[in-house]
């Protein structure tokens, strides 16, 4: 069905900006990659024929012949296979350099070594890996093409609006990567300086031959020539029947079987987990860096279209002529910057039903594209909003090109139902009016947090995390690989829960709301808060301009708080909150200090389970 888009003022659009026809916007969604080239085909064949290839993998067992120890290729190779999975799909770019690497260990390493059924599981992984770098050239060159039809369709191209200011995006993945590597590296240190003592102590030791008396899962008890009877550990003590023959190297009182040297696999762990990742965010952030910079470089494509809005925080782009919004090109996630600098109070026509409720305005708005459209650009749109004035938006995202059917989330789900369901009352004017006539304006902030019975579950919660992955991790030192490695994961997980239920912290001050999380502390000015709200699931919802939302996920249970009639701190600071929102005059006139601004205990609880675990490494 037609409708009428919001148009955008004339004195917004830039000189001779071309229109992106339905006919251009075709050529140009042509372009994409090949079905062939998805990543997904890519991730499935080198997860089922690595799976395979290490099913097949023959396991030598340990001997003075051939001793084990540690296996740093074996650590690149794991590395390189497990980032791949991602770097598929998300980091193209880095998939060039990783496959070949990969191919070239596989191909050196493990081809020349293996039986027939293990050389074939390995040849099968050098053919996914060839798809994945195939695939992976296919989707980098249909980028190409796209950039290079948009630049060569507009024939004039335009500055950035100043108000756009300088690019923001990669900052934080740049400065998180950054750390994650360098722990990364300091843990592969570490592991190199304990072979290298254990080298030094086997350079200098005595070595004894002994016979196996008995054996446990730890451990070989052994007898010397001279008749000593010694306990000596073991990785694998299942290689070592009863009765069987071992060296031992002895230096003072330090002593380890010939066949086994150290092994820093728990090290190789450790630079694996954070390696990975910060690997990852480090080419995440200078890529967008990048690019974001690069439309500051010099005049760049404009282009006329189309977007609508959805209930999902995403921008959808149209071709100007489609005033169905039938076909969307492409989506993005955008952030609005003002054209006088300040933060638009509404980029995206929302308007307020009753003052109760946030009403999104899906229409399409006329808008002016500035940047060349393509998988993983970066973009900045001139949209008209409410009545048609302008607002300059910037990707916040990479541009995703959407699936068959894929399209915007245009109507929303209700956010309460009747007093019988499982969900909160709603905040209705009559209560609202109520919560505010029980505020007593005082000017000094306002700070609501958890309650002394929720931070003892949250301390408990942490002890919990803290000894699970002590036991784990230990397991997973003594056993290698195993199911045992899924609950140590888990326990992970909560960490971001355990440090919400300790010190999440909303803090209201003339400025606007502090919100602090497991993760970070946010402003958020009074202007830009849409409404507060308690879910059906337990949850607090602080609902921002333009459709974004701060979360504190499972804080209670709504039945049992009203069958128990309970008022929990979270509850009345939705409520609070709203009433604040309501009611201006009732709002803090002082501005909050610093230190009451509430600070994050996720990054504190990640180094303590860190210590935890590394403490096991340094005994």
């Amino acid at each position: 069905m037609t409708e009428t888009p919001v148009p955008i003022s004339s004195c917004s659009v830039p000189e001779d900006a071309h229109a992106w026809l339905s006919a251009d916007a075709a050529v140009w969604a042509r372009r994409r990659p090949a079905n062939w080239a998805r990543p997904l085909w890519s991730i499935l064949a080198l997860l089922v024929t690595v799976a395979v290839a290490i099913a097949v993998e023959p396991e030598p067992a340990c001997s003075d012949a051939v001793p084990c120890g540690t296996d740093w290729v074996g650590m690149v190779q794991m590395g390189l296979a497990l980032g791949l999975l991602y770097w598929y799909a998300r980091l193209p770019e880095l998939t060039l350099v990783a496959a070949p690497a990969l191919a070239a260990i596989v191909f050196w390493e493990e081809l020349p070594h293996s039986g027939w059924t293990s050389r074939a599981a390995n040849v099968a992984v050098l053919v996914a890996l060839a798809l994945g770098w195939a695939a992976t050239w296919a989707r980098l060159g249909a980028r190409r093409r796209q950039r290079q039809l948009v630049e060569g369709t507009v024939g004039i191209r335009n500055r950035l609006p100043a108000s756009v200011g300088s690019p923001g995006r990669g900052v934080f993945p740049i400065a998180a990567g950054t750390v994650l590597c360098a722990v990364a590296v300091g843990a592969i240190a570490l592991g190199l300086r304990a072979v290298h003592t254990d080298e030094q102590h086997a350079s200098r030791a005595v070595r004894t031959t002994a016979e196996v008396l008995s054996r446990n899962d730890v451990s070989l008890r052994v007898r010397t020539d001279d008749e000593r009877r010694i306990a000596v550990d073991a990785v694998y003590p299942e290689d070592y029947g009863i009765g069987t023959a071992v060296t031992v190297l002895e230096d003072g009182s330090w002593r380890r079987l010939t066949a086994e040297p150290y092994d820093a696999v728990g090290w190789q762990l450790l630079a694996l987990a954070v390696g990975l990742p910060g690997l990852s965010l480090l080419i995440t952030g200078v890529l967008a860096r990048c690019r974001s910079a690069a439309l500051r470089r010099g005049p760049v494509p404009a282009l006329r279209v189309l977007e609508r809005f959805d209930h999902e925080g995403r921008t959808w782009v149209y071709a100007v002529d489609d005033d169905s919004g039938d076909t969307p090109v492409f989506s993005c996630i955008c952030v609005p910057t003002s054209l006088d600098g300040d933060e638009p109070d509404d980029p995206h026509g929302v308007a307020y039903d009753d003052e109760k409720y946030a009403v999104f305005d899906a229409r399409l708005h006329g808008a002016v594209m500035v940047g060349a459209p393509y998988e993983g650009s970066e973009l900045v749109f001139i949209s008209a909003y409410g009545d048609g004035n302008p607002v300059v938006m910037r990707t916040a995202g990479p541009v995703r090109l959407p699936r068959a059917g894929q399209g915007p989330v245009i109507h929303a789900q209700a956010d309460v139902t009747d007093s019988e369901s499982d969900t909160p009352e709603p905040q209705d004017s009559d209560r609202v009016g109520r919560v505010a006539a029980s505020l007593k304006p005082t000017g000094r902030p306002m700070r609501w947090g958890p309650t002394v019975v929720a931070r003892a579950g949250g301390l408990a919660l942490t002890v919990g995390i803290a000894v699970g992955a002590y036991v784990f991790t230990g397991s997973l030192m003594t056993d290698g690989f195993g199911w045992h490695v899924i609950p140590l994961l888990g326990l992970l997980m909560l960490i971001s829960p355990a440090a919400v239920f300790l010190n999440w912290r909303v803090t209201a001050d003339s400025t606007g709301l502090w919100l602090t999380d497991a993760w970070r502390t946010r402003h958020l000015p009074w202007e830009q808060l849409r409404a507060a709200v308690y879910t059906r699931d337990g949850s607090v919802e602080i609902r921002l301009s333009g459709g974004g939302i701060w979360q504190l996920s499972g804080l209670g249970w709504p039945s049992a708080e009203r069958l128990l009639r309970l008022r929990p701190s979270y509850a009345r600071m939705v409520e609070e909150v709203t009433a604040l929102h309501a009611h201006p005059e009732l709002r803090p006139i002082e501005q909050s200090p610093q230190r009451n601004q509430g600070r994050p205990l996720g990054p504190a609880l990640v180094l303590l389970v860190g210590l935890v675990v590394i403490s096991l490494f340094i005994k």
